[in-house]
């Protein structure tokens, strides 16, 4: 019995071999016959994906006109940066898009088109097939000439370097603001705003601020983004053709400049939400303008609960919404800076336009998310130790507009990050960060950046653009080779060619070759041409497009002209 089970182990065990051969066998089979599935699916679980938020949809072509609100050029800087550089801002992601596994982008291919404008695109897009097959996102972007703004500084200046960043933030308060501010914060604000170049005379002897107030206001960039009413060119003039503007001349902002708390209550009308109420406190904490206001159209809800109007307040009240507008005109200085809680809103219902605003709803945050915004009633209770908004007539505009200015003058007292959750995670950041990085070198371009981070990029155009682009690049070249002494910079080139033709073959051969390819054409076209200029520029989209590389990103920029905007056309290559 023993020997027949010693005789039979050698065999058993060469079944089991054999059994275990044969199942391994039947896995590599069932795995070579799904490969190509399972393929597909690795694939697909790596590939890249571009969406809008709510930003980006409201600037999209999907969106009616008369409701659109335009993206600006920075806004585009950041999505061709972010697949380079990682994530653009980290306190915050992009405010316009989401960039799904941003890092497995291969590469960047960008044709700027100056001359060519929505209006083109919007005449010629049924003529357009290969845009169309290509693109599925098409964003109006605010063309720089409006606010007299140059298209090659916007795309090419972008204070992102990390150390710098962090820098600037305590200089300026934000990113949002920071961006703006090295590319100087009053070029757009005094473009977009009649401000002259005399500064104020008068002095204001209340401020004894930590930093300065104007650190906290919103750029112009931030007044178009919050919804506040701003006299640009374009469509946005047509949403505000009936509003007007609180000076007809301003003076430039400036540490010293007063600053005015301000609220209004509204009623519910035949119209919609009407100004019934104003009022306006200074920096002494003073009522210096207090008003009632009778709608033109009948009230249909007094909103007792949160106006504290009714029907008897305003029974015997004769002045109108101009009566207001012209005593507010008169009473602000031209450097005055208007504080209130989402003042958007208020300069909606006041018809009215200022250039200098503080809003707390954005000042201050206590969870970390800007787009979160803490109620003034919390704010006024958490920061002031007051109850505000807890009678049973309702709020009352005076009481707002006071706390308002009262936590402003708190936070002035204190420090940028004073009350705000976004700054406290910047300062978090900044001190881990200033344990690996110790140097203090400005970057001052995008091409700073690139070198920095060893990519290569390439710009190609003809002579009357690529000096545009020289000043950029050369100091790029010169702040790195003070950093790096020794070795050779990575390949950051202008390639400077005769014709138009030789710009898109340049380009087609360096989408292969450049982690960031760019060509920047300047062209006329008139009312003979137009057509064909847009046929020939829909076989240039199709013949770059070919070139690129599986899951490169393709941005197309139709850089719009003095009288219309452009748009930004934007693609992952095999994005599913």
């Amino acid at each position: 019995m023993n020997n027949n089970i010693l005789s039979d182990e050698p065999s058993n065990k060469r079944r089991r071999k054999n059994l275990q051969i044969t199942e391994q066998k039947k896995e590599n089979e069932a795995a070579i016959h799904i490969t190509p599935e399972k393929c597909l699916k690795v694939r697909k679980k790596y590939v890249p994906k571009f969406r809008l938020k709510s930003s980006g949809d409201s600037a999209s072509l999907l969106t009616p006109e008369g409701e659109r609100v335009p993206l600006m050029l920075t806004d585009l800087q950041h999505l061709l940066l972010h697949p380079l550089l990682g994530n653009i801002n980290l306190s915050q992601p992009p405010r316009w898009y989401v960039l799904e596994k941003c890092d497995h982008i291969s590469q960047i291919t960008c044709i700027i088109l100056e001359g060519i404008s929505i209006q083109q695109w919007e005449k010629y897009q049924e003529k357009m097939l290969h845009a169309q097959k290509i693109f599925s996102h098409y964003i109006e972007i605010l063309t720089p000439s409006v606010y007299n703004g140059s298209l090659v500084k916007e795309l090419a200046l972008v204070p992102l370097s990390e150390t710098d960043k962090e820098v600037i933030i305590q200089k300026y308060g934000s990113m949002n603001l920071a961006l703006e501010a090295r590319k100087d914060l009053m070029v757009m604000m005094k473009a977009v705003f009649p401000i002259g170049d005399t500064v104020s005379e008068k002095v204001n002897n209340i401020c004894e601020d930590a930093f300065p107030r104007t650190q906290l206001m919103l750029s112009a960039w931030q007044l178009i983004e919050e919804n506040y009413p701003v006299p640009l060119k374009g469509k946005l003039k047509e949403l505000y053709a009936d509003y007007v503007m609180s000076k007809d001349q301003y003076k430039p902002v400036t540490p010293k400049s007063p600053m005015f708390g301000l609220d209004c209550e509204m009623c519910l009308t035949s119209a919609g939400s009407e100004l019934t109420r104003v009022s306006i406190v200074n920096e002494k904490h003073e009522n210096i303008y207090e008003s009632f206001v009778k709608p033109y159209n009948n009230i249909t809800d007094y909103l007792t609960k949160f106006s504290g109007i009714t029907k008897s307040i305003l029974s015997d009240v004769t002045k109108r919404l101009e009566d207001v507008q012209k005593e507010i005109r008169d009473l602000l200085p031209p450097d005055a800076i208007l504080v209130g809680q989402s003042l958007n809103t208020d300069l909606h219902a006041l018809k009215m336009m200022h250039p200098y605003v503080i809003d707390t709803s954005l000042i201050f945050n206590f969870t970390g998310e800007r787009t979160r915004k803490p109620k003034l009633k919390v704010l006024a209770k958490e920061f002031l130790n007051e109850d505000i908004q807890s009678g049973k007539n309702g709020h009352c505009s005076v009481e707002d507009s006071l706390a308002s200015l009262k936590l402003v003058q708190l936070k002035l007292k204190k420090s940028m990050d004073f009350g705000d959750a976004v700054h406290t995670n910047r300062k978090q950041y900044k001190e881990n960060f200033t344990k690996i990085v110790q140097k203090q070198e400005y970057a001052l371009s995008i091409f700073n950046h690139i070198i920095e981070q060893k990519k290569t990029s390439i710009v190609i155009g003809c002579d009357n653009i690529t000096g545009d682009y020289h000043t950029y690049l050369t100091q790029a070249k010169e702040s790195l080779n003070s950093q790096l002494k020794k070795g050779k910079l990575k390949k950051v080139k202008l390639c400077t060619v005769d014709s138009i033709e030789e710009v898109i073959s340049k380009l087609s051969e360096a989408v292969s070759d450049y982690n960031l390819a760019m060509a920047h054409l300047k062209l006329e076209s008139n009312s003979d041409n137009e057509l064909k200029h847009m046929e020939t520029i829909d076989q240039w989209i199709e013949r770059i497009w070919k070139s690129m590389k599986q899951l490169g990103l393709f941005v197309i920029l139709f850089g719009g002209t003095t009288d219309n905007n452009g748009i930004a056309m934007i693609k992952v290559k095999d994005a599913t």
